[in-house]
């Protein structure tokens, strides 16, 4: 019997010391509250409305009241049967419908996003598309100058091997012009010594010639 007593006693204990949460007025009432555990003590508040939030001080459920704190700073007894460890309805309500005009503001911030998201889609792929037709055509003449520089690089050689043909053919054209300057010089040079040949004979022969004369006889002198 002492040990149950005990028990119970602590039990008291327990459930009187200050508990740290917070309770509700319950619905559609104006709840006093007093100065101690009973109505005989002195009203502190005469009508804490419905769904006001308390700060739960002191829990007595043998005595049926509880101690409490409002948001004012007021601190008192009120009736353990008048508070709810949740919000009454109309609070549920309210809450309820302030989260429903929230979520349905992110609904259409959302829906906003997601148009505009659409829209930066549609330009992105809009974008990639002409990115990707530049480079099919960068690609495209890509090719066609690496043509061209096999081509130019042919065309050089050609060019070069042109250059080189032109420079022996110059040479030989000079060496010609120069074998042909030699051949006039010696065939000028021998119909000059062909003239001069000429001449020397006509001399010789005009000094020649007079000794081979026939002489007249000395009879045809006579006659």
């Amino acid at each position: 019997m002492k040990s149950i007593s005990a028990l119970a006693l602590l039990t008291a204990a327990a459930t009187s010391q200050a508990i740290s949460s917070e309770r509700y007025i319950t619905d559609e009432l104006h709840v006093p509250m007093r100065s101690g555990q009973g109505n005989e003590f002195r009203i502190l508040h005469r009508g804490l409305p419905s769904g006001t939030k308390l700060t739960l001080l002191q829990d007595s459920p043998d005595t049926g009241w509880a101690q409490v704190r409002t948001p004012g700073g007021e601190e008192g007894w009120v009736r353990r049967q008048y508070l709810e460890s949740e919000p009454v309805a109309k609070i549920k309500l309210e809450k309820a419908e302030e989260r429903l005009r929230h979520i349905e503001s992110l609904q259409g911030n959302l829906g906003v996003e997601v148009r505009r998201l659409e829209e930066e889609n549609g330009q992105l792929s809009a974008a990639l598309k002409t990115e990707q037709a530049r480079a099919e055509q960068l690609s495209k003449e890509l090719k066609e100058l690496k043509s061209l520089s096999a081509d130019a690089v042919s065309l050089n050689q050609r060019h070069q091997k042109l250059l080189n043909q032109h420079e022996l053919l110059k040479q030989k054209q000079t060496m010609n012009e120069a074998e042909i300057q030699r051949l006039s010089g010696s065939e000028t040079q021998k119909w000059y010594m062909y003239g001069a040949l000429s001449v020397l004979m006509g001399a010789i022969l005009a000094m020649i010639a007079p000794h081979f004369r026939p002489r007249k006889r000395n009879s045809e002198w006579a006659n």
